[in-house]
């Protein structure tokens, strides 16, 4: 073997494959969520995390809207995901939504309802400046996740899309719909990457 493809072999070792890290990652999160939610079906356990969402929501508003280095981190792996999320192709598979692109453009917030609808929670970045009308000391509507991303300040909807796009992505992964194409892999290391963050202190 020449040196050129020990080094090649040895570098192509070094790298991270995310899949199996996330899929443990989700079954420590499932393992929780069993513990606190006496409710059934993995799909109620998880319509339940995103409705109260324990204490993993706050948590999440923390790294949102904190301004620290963890929070900055936080802030640009969610990003990433954004961007992984709307280069990849993965689709609903159940509900009103089958066969429509995973995305937080295209998100479930509210899966409860019967009536699943597709709504973003990308926001224009003048939304940031002008407030809720009316009140004394307006709240923003939007804030800044990176230079080219602006979300809705709203933390239980984005939250809830989180959580859904987060279930949506386990399922394709786990029932084998998921094949381990590179931007597939990207949308998995960037979930797995911000799940690690949340579940900090679990």
């Amino acid at each position: 073997m020449s040196s050129s493809e020990n080094i090649s072999l040895w570098k192509k070792k070094a790298g991270i494959d995310y899949i199996p890290i996330f899929m443990s990652l989700w079954l420590s999160l499932n393992a929780w969520m069993r513990d606190r939610i006496r409710e059934k079906t993995d799909r109620e356990i998880v319509n339940y995390l995103k409705s109260t969402g324990l204490d993993l929501k706050d948590k999440f508003a923390e790294l949102m809207h904190q301004e620290n280095a963890k929070s900055h981190k936080f802030k640009g792996d969610f990003a990433e995901l954004y961007r992984a999320l709307n280069n990849a192709n993965i689709l609903y598979t159940n509900g009103r939504v089958k066969g429509e692109k995973v995305s937080f453009e295209s998100c479930v917030i509210d899966w409860n309802s019967g009536n699943q609808k597709l709504e973003s929670i990308k926001a224009e970045s003048w939304e940031a400046e002008k407030g809720q009308e009316g009140a004394g000391n307006p709240e923003p509507l939007s804030i800044k996740i990176d230079n080219g991303l602006w979300i809705d300040s709203n933390n239980d909807r984005v939250f809830a899309a989180y959580i859904e796009i987060l279930y949506q992505v386990r399922c394709a992964l786990f029932h084998g719909g998921l094949s381990p194409k590179p931007e597939n892999e990207r949308v998995i290391k960037q979930l797995y990457l911000t799940l690690s963050m949340i579940m900090e202190d679990v």
